[in-house]
């Protein structure tokens, strides 16, 4: 969901939302809110971000990793995979990452010397054969984790704006209550009401 046109996006749903906040008469109350804005402005919207971006920045560069140690073992990349990407990790976790990267480098080193030597034993040639099938294996890792990640970011991006969207019809909600207004419009449904609650929308946003 692009955040710049959330006023736009939720503007009914947040109008309809406020009306019956107080009694209908004549010279009903009525204000006006950037959506937008509190959203963007929430604390809760920064940590979302935050938290995105984190996870984006693990899928990658465990993507990364295994494409640059391409004869990894199939099992320890998937290992790897799913450690990485876990949130928290224990002290565990860590310690077998680093073993599976260690592992990982060491097996593209042998990689390299076994394809330099110039008179190859049997024994040679059968590893040789071994790290061509894990390359096999990792690439059709790489693609099928590429699908799934971004697949998943997005849905998590959905969730979060969605959740944090939420939120702010709660605040907006809450303060146009106490405000005694009956009704609150996004401000791009009714730009020239002079009664704007945007500042103290996003002042209750941020004590949610």
């Amino acid at each position: 969901m692009n955040i710049e046109r959330l006023g736009w996006v939720a503007a009914a749903a947040l109008a309809g939302g406020m009306i019956g906040m107080g009694f209908k008469a004549p010279g009903d109350k009525t204000g006006i809110v950037d959506v937008g804005k509190v959203f963007k402005d929430s604390d809760l919207a920064k940590k979302q971000t935050e938290t995105l971006r984190g996870q984006v920045f693990a899928r990658r560069s465990v993507m990364e990793f295994v494409q640059n140690n391409r004869n990894i073992k199939p099992e320890d990349a998937t290992r790897l995979h799913d450690l990485i990407i876990k949130d928290p990790q224990s002290a565990a976790d860590k310690a077998d990452i680093e073993r599976i990267e260690n592992d990982a480098k060491a097996a593209e080193t042998k990689a390299r010397e076994l394809q330099t030597l110039p008179k190859p034993t049997a024994a040679d040639l059968s590893q040789l054969d071994d790290f061509t099938k894990r390359k096999d294996a990792t690439g059709q890792l790489l693609e099928h984790w590429q699908k799934d990640f971004q697949d998943e970011i997005q849905q998590k991006e959905n969730k979060m704006n969605d959740d944090t969207l939420e939120k702010v019809r709660e605040a907006i909600q809450q303060v146009g209550r106490d405000q005694g207004y009956s009704i609150v419009f996004a401000n791009n449904v009714a730009p020239y009401c002079p009664n704007d609650i945007t500042t103290d929308a996003s002042n209750k946003m941020n004590k949610k």
